[in-house]
């Protein structure tokens, strides 16, 4: 019967939408409505063994049409954002969840005196992606559909991507140069073409400049020549002198991007390292968030690679605007993710249409763990030649895997 009524509703509104304007691939405030309302948002804490902890939000609606997101960021404070009297969940009861771009909107404007960066900004993006997934699934259209846009004066094809390319993220790295060999060699094995070597402490970035050579060397030769290597140092670094000597040590063994060489304050130490050394800088899933703050990374810090969270920086569409601005700078943009399967996922979609995004980050993690293995329903993996499917099933593409939800979830905290 529900799947009845929802076809019965979908129809007007796929024929009024099919005549309404848009703009770059999301509907504009005049769509349609689609006879669907929010009725209540749920943040869901998971915990597992207290190593991996996650927030996952869930936006309900009066179709029995439920939508998921995530956010990286503590689950009661996202709790707070939601519930708390005039936060998310009171600016959206009642509201279609289709029109996800003009309740991006609402929900930036009604928390402006105690949001517009950080947290706030986490918990939006996380019911933005729930929106996107809902939209999806009233449409009956995969997200990679409804968020494409045109960047203009591109030679890639005008279509949506059938796969895209993750990295794998092995963390942690190793204490040991025989553990390092392991891990990376588990990620080899699985079909990555590409992996990201951590800081660690008494590892990389800790040491000496000959330490971090030979640590990447040993990182390369598990590699081979064919794979890109990335390497994270999380903001372990405050003198560009010691950062360059670093790069230039290292600038043999061909690395695709270094990430977050300084706290991300330090705008002008990113500018002096980008000018001096030949290796990308990357930087952005460290607490940044909005267009913004992207700009002016971009700007003052003089970066070639942007990296905002698919579950901190203000959800998919948000993203889909920094990723113009930094097409237009000539600069990529990859997004962050790290063990946050949700966001993995919308990482996909947002992989599929943007043309400077050349990879999505994916977690391979030790110790491993089923919130992250057997969270979503399908499993989301890569195929033997480390691609990803972009998925055609509406939505987001991907179900909770409710027994996990259950067999993990706490109070928030």
């Amino acid at each position: 019967m529900l799947d009845h009524m929802v076809r019965i509703r979908r129809r007007p509104f796929l024929q009024t939408l099919a005549g309404t304007v848009l703009y770059g691939g999301f509907p504009s405030r005049m769509a349609a409505e689609s006879g669907v309302k929010i009725t209540g948002i749920e943040t869901l804490a998971l915990e597992d063994r207290g190593k991996y902890e996650f927030t996952v939000v869930r936006v309900r609606t009066s179709a029995g049409i439920d939508g998921v997101g995530q956010a990286e960021s503590p689950s009661l404070v996202i709790d707070a954002a939601v519930r708390t009297h005039g936060g998310l969940e009171d600016l959206l009861r009642g509201e279609d969840p289709v029109q996800v771009e003009r309740l991006w909107q609402k929900m930036y404007d009604g928390t402006g005196l105690w949001g517009r960066r950080g947290v706030t900004i986490a918990a939006i993006g996380a019911v933005e992606t729930a929106l996107w997934d809902i939209a999806g699934k009233i449409l009956n259209r995969p997200v990679c559909e409804l968020i494409w846009r045109s960047f203009a004066s591109s030679k890639e094809p005008a279509a949506i991507k059938s796969k895209v390319r993750p990295y794998a993220t092995v963390y942690a790295p190793g204490d040991t140069e025989k553990e390092i060999r392991h891990n990376f060699g588990v990620a080899v094995e699985r079909g990555f073409q590409a992996m990201k070597f951590e800081e660690y402490p008494g590892g990389f970035a800790h040491v000496s400049a000959n330490n971090d050579a030979r640590l990447i060397r040993i990182v390369r030769e598990i590699l081979g020549e064919s794979r890109d290597l990335m390497i994270d140092v999380q903001n372990a670094w405050y003198d560009v002198g010691q950062a360059i000597a670093t790069c230039k040590l290292i600038e043999p063994y061909n690395v695709f991007f270094l990430e977050a060489p300084f706290p991300p304050d330090n705008l002008d130490a990113y500018r002096r390292l980008s000018e001096r050394v030949n290796i990308r800088i990357a930087a952005g899933d460290w607490g940044l968030t909005t267009r913004f703050e992207y700009m002016d990374l971009m700007e003052r810090g003089g970066v070639g690679v942007v990296q905002p969270s698919t579950v901190r920086s203000g959800g998919i569409g948000e993203i889909m605007k920094i990723a113009e601005i930094a097409y237009r700078k000539g600069l990529l943009c990859v997004t962050h993710s790290w063990n946050h399967m949700i966001g993995v996922a919308a990482g996909i979609h947002l992989a599929a249409v943007v043309p400077n995004m050349p990879y999505i980050e994916y977690p391979v993690a030790f110790p491993p763990s089923p919130l992250i293995s057997d969270l979503l329903i399908p499993a989301l993996v890569p195929d033997a030649q480390g691609w990803i499917e972009v998925p055609r099933r509406p939505g987001l593409g991907f179900q909770l895997n409710e027994e996990i939800v259950k067999r993990y979830r706490v109070q928030p905290s």
